[in-house]
């Protein structure tokens, strides 16, 4: 933007919203899925109905429990306690809503759940359904350092980002369809700038479990193995979030399952994997910055140093695009650079789109897009963007 201003950020406020109906539609539905798939205790259980209707017409109550990160979420939230949820940043509520389920579950008080992931078993779905997907396709990839194949990498690391627990439209077992449009796509510049730098150190930051890590993996070994990435830093989420967002622990469950494979390319890959891990090359990080409401503008000191000492830094899905350019009501013709040229680190993002809110079209684009008359282009899941900035 001119003069550096930010426009405004999109609320659950704004009416008739996909923002909106996250909060009212979607979050009630992940509860209905909690419930339905783990054995809770009936308080815990009541709880959850309370915390449903909460959502539903009370206000934002704070933390009540005693746990490491209660005075950061109480000073975040400040602001917006007593509110009702229709009323805070989209981003914020999204977050917070899965701080409170831990809290219900009491996740990190001492007891029978505690570190129970509330998510697990849909997540332990998801890995197995992936892996299908994931060994008919893989062992025909070819891992020559090419252009082409980079860009065959990159293409399915992004159309696995479709697949979303939190987005239960996007969900499509025929992904990679003719359905599916990369509207923005510079894997070109990206493969350039690793050719020309190689080999590069790369801070990789992970979304969904299931088919996307799948790919991840592959992508990032695809990386090593041709020498365009030296040391590549694993971002991952420290707790539950987002329903299918991958921690540490789902990475290495993800790698032990292709050890179990009966492929023997799948295998070879995840002993590559532990390999990569044993000698330093992968170093797992999970930050508690990536489970707060926060965006990118507001990196930590101590994160913002470790990802300026990287080359690279890739960017997988929708919330990770969202903390990149901010989660704003941006105009889509507004520039890449102009929304977030602030990082500190050349940057690849790929994106399915599933949020209104986009940046880096032109008019032909637009054009194109309104040809197909989908209105719900923003959200459905259907187009990837893969945009690539260097400093």
């Amino acid at each position: 933007m001119k003069n550096h201003t930010l426009p405004p950020l999109i609320m659950t406020s704004d009416a008739d919203s996909f923002a909106q109906k996250t909060i009212r539609e979607r979050k009630p539905q992940i509860i209905h899925q909690i419930l339905s798939s783990q054995d809770f205790t009936p308080a815990i259980r009541q709880s959850f109905l309370d915390f449903k209707t909460e959502l539903a017409a009370g206000s934002v109550q704070p933390l009540q429990e005693d746990a490491s990160d209660t005075r950061v979420w109480l000073e975040e939230l400040q602001p917006w306690i007593g509110k009702s949820w229709f009323e805070l940043p989209w981003l914020l509520a999204e977050a917070y809503f899965y701080r409170r389920v831990l809290e219900i579950t009491t996740y990190f008080q001492p007891g029978p759940y505690t570190g129970l992931d509330p998510f697990a078993h849909l997540k332990y779905l998801e890995l197995f359904d992936g892996y299908a997907v994931f060994e008919e396709i893989y062992p025909a990839l070819s891992t020559n350092n090419t252009l082409k194949n980079f860009k065959e990498f990159c293409i399915k690391a992004l159309w696995g980002n479709r697949g979303d627990l939190s987005h239960m439209d996007a969900l499509d077992p025929n992904m990679g369809t003719q359905s599916h449009h990369i509207i923005v796509d510079q894997t070109d510049f990206a493969y350039l700038y690793l050719s020309a730098n190689q080999p590069v150190t790369i801070a990789y930051f992970f979304d969904n479990v299931g088919k996307e890590l799948y790919f991840d993996l592959a992508l990032i070994d695809f990386l090593l193995q041709t020498g365009l990435g030296s040391k590549i830093s694993c971002y991952l989420k420290n707790q539950p979030f987002f329903v299918s967002d991958a921690m540490p622990k789902d990475l290495l469950q993800t790698k032990e399952r292709m050890m179990a494979s009966d492929d023997s390319a799948v295998q070879q890959l995840s002993n590559r994997i532990e390999g990569y891990i044993q000698s330093g090359k992968i170093k797992l990080e999970s930050p508690p910055f990536l489970t707060h409401g926060i965006s990118f503008r507001e990196l930590p000191e101590v994160l913002h140093g470790q990802l300026s000492a990287h080359d690279l830094v890739i960017l997988k899905g929708d919330v990770n695009y969202r903390r990149l350019v901010g989660d704003r009501h941006w105009l889509p013709k507004t520039t890449m650079v102009e929304a977030a040229g602030y990082f500190p680190t050349p940057f690849f993002s790929l994106r399915t789109l599933k949020a209104e809110l986009v940046v880096g079209l032109t008019d032909e684009i637009l054009s194109q897009i309104e040809q197909e008359a989908d209105p719900d282009w923003l959200i459905n899941g259907k187009r990837g963007l893969i945009n690539f900035l260097q400093k």
